[in-house]
């Protein structure tokens, strides 16, 4: 009996190693590799109803193995990303890197327009732009990420912001706005349109080929302005002392409060200069600054302004 026992169980042993080596081995499916298609890195977050903002931000690199494009002999290195933009929406881009100047250029979906916005001033170490961009029509657009010299490569960045129509502007003081507004559209034709009375000369005035009007405009309602004309009203400038205050914190504090307006309302603008009192932007065709100076009043006081200067 023990026998057959011990025969029985050895059978079933070779039968159950036997089955296990005929059992097929599971084979783990490979993993497939999801390729990230780089141009849509900018267009993750679209603005969405209701929304007041939509932003992404990327860090990347232009490196001698990029698309390239020439001009004049020059061969310039690039990145092409895709934005979706509704008709009206306005689009915020930061451009920064400290290896090379920056430059972008933005084309419509019918690609038969194209902005360049860029950082103009001298390398120094670290180059920044701001580029602000209103949508014309609904579609995707191209984005091209380049440097403003030639043969350049090196880490970059680029912050980018939508928000809806207007919807910058609504925050800004209404009355500020719509004048400079208006004086924007008055520079088109020399500012005649708001050329007042003119001022007569005072005897120890030596200025040669200058006049003087007073214009009908005030930048800041309350605060009188004139308009400079040199060569025969071929060059006109538009000034305004806007704020005066024996203290000078005061002054400052103003100077901030209106540089923050003209920020806005000139963000499409090249800024050339942005201190603590001295601020300025501009096109090809105007310029705005303002600064704070001081000067000596009676019984030596002094009087601590801020200037607006358009031309």
């Amino acid at each position: 009996m023990k026998v057959k026992l011990l025969t029985l169980l050895c059978v079933l042993c070779c039968f159950t190693t036997m089955a296990q080596k005929k059992k097929p081995t599971k084979k783990t499916p490979p993993t497939k590799k999801i390729a990230v298609d780089s141009t849509e890195l900018l267009n993750r977050n679209q603005l969405k109803t209701g929304q007041l903002q939509a932003q992404d931000e990327i860090e990347a690199s232009l490196t001698g193995k990029d698309l390239t494009a020439s001009q004049n002999g020059e061969k310039r290195f690039y990145d092409s990303y895709k934005l979706f933009l509704h008709a009206g929406e306005e689009l915020t881009l930061e451009h920064s890197s400290d290896n090379f100047r920056v430059m972008l250029s933005l084309k419509t979906p019918t690609k038969d327009k194209q902005e360049m916005s860029y950082d103009s001033k001298p390398f120094a170490g670290g180059s920044y732009n701001k580029f602000f961009y209103v949508a014309p029509a609904t579609g995707t657009y191209t984005l091209l990420a380049t440097s403003m010299d030639a043969g350049q490569t090196g880490k970059y960045k680029i912050q980018k912001m939508i928000t809806p129509p207007n919807a910058v502007e609504a925050q800004l003081d209404p009355v500020f706005s719509k004048q400079f507004k208006t004086l924007l559209n008055a520079k088109q034709d020399n500012f005649k349109a708001i050329t007042g009375e003119k001022i007569k000369k005072d005897k120890k005035d030596k200025s040669a080929g200058q006049e003087r009007f007073k214009a009908t405009l005030e930048i800041v309602v309350g605060k009188p302005a004139l308009l400079i004309q040199e060569n025969a009203g071929q060059a006109v400038n538009y000034k305004s002392v806007i704020f005066e205050s024996e203290n000078e914190e005061e002054a400052k504090q103003y100077f901030e409060k209106i540089k923050k307006q003209l920020q806005v309302l000139a963000r499409s603008w090249t800024e050339q200069s942005n201190t603590d009192n001295n601020y300025s932007a501009s096109t090809d065709k105007e310029i705005v600054t303002m600064t704070i100076s001081s000067e000596e009043r009676k019984k030596k006081k002094m009087a601590y302004l801020v200037n607006f200067v358009f031309n």
